[in-house]
């Protein structure tokens, strides 16, 4: 789909970025939940929207393989989770997906043994991974149980809002976040909530944030 750097304003934003139609529609979406949850200081929208792009490039999607990836960037990615394999032995975990997800996902929250960490590998917006994060943010919007039965769901963009926002809210109310100032310390803060304190992701949000504009 062709994409367009004309800017666009959603409430008191505006792209600066290039987007395609699905992207923008899906921003709209994201846009309208985080104002149904009392979130409407437009730098902490920005944040939220940086970890996202960052994440999905606003397109709700299931973890892509890392075969092609560098090894030396999927251990800065997953740091000690491949520490003890060699550039040889990582080459050829990388080529199997779901050797390669259960390896690097094996302890990631709630997931046991098995073919866990591939079936609950990173979807949805911001990249839910997890067994019990999936458990968690079903019964969080209402879903019960069914995100781990069919973990596929995190893929609906409406779906995929919900948990994005209520994943990176952490259970507290949108009028309980910091208030934000500037769009590059909000994108840093969302970021952490994500992912941790990898500088990786710091610096990818950050420049994410560089595709929107507060709308004075």
């Amino acid at each position: 789909m062709k994409k367009s750097t004309k800017k666009e304003k959603f409430g008191k934003l505006e792209t600066k970025g290039s987007f395609d139609r699905e992207q923008r529609k899906n921003i709209s979406i994201i846009v309208d939940e985080m104002e149904k949850n009392g979130i409407t200081n437009p730098y902490t929208q920005i944040g939220i929207l940086s970890v996202i792009d960052k994440e999905s490039g606003f397109i709700p999607q299931g973890e892509i393989s890392y075969a092609t990836t560098p090894n030396n960037r999927i251990r800065k990615i997953f740091t000690s989770r491949v520490s003890s394999y060699s550039d040889e032995e990582l080459t050829k975990l990388k080529k199997d997906p779901k050797k390669f997800f259960s390896v690097v996902y094996a302890k990631t929250v709630g997931n046991q043994s098995g073919d866990e960490g591939y079936i609950y590998r990173g979807r949805g917006f911001n990249q839910l991974t997890g067994k019990g994060n999936y458990k968690k943010m079903g019964e969080k919007i209402g879903m019960g149980n069914e995100l781990v039965q069919n973990p596929e769901l995190v893929n609906d963009p409406k779906i995929a809002s919900k948990i994005a926002i209520q994943f990176l809210l952490k259970g507290k109310s949108g009028k309980s976040l910091p208030d934000f100032d500037s769009k590059e310390d909000a994108a840093s803060y969302f970021s952490e909530v994500n992912s941790g304190g990898s500088s990786f992701y710091r610096e990818a949000a950050i420049k994410s944030s560089k595709k929107f504009d507060v709308n004075d």
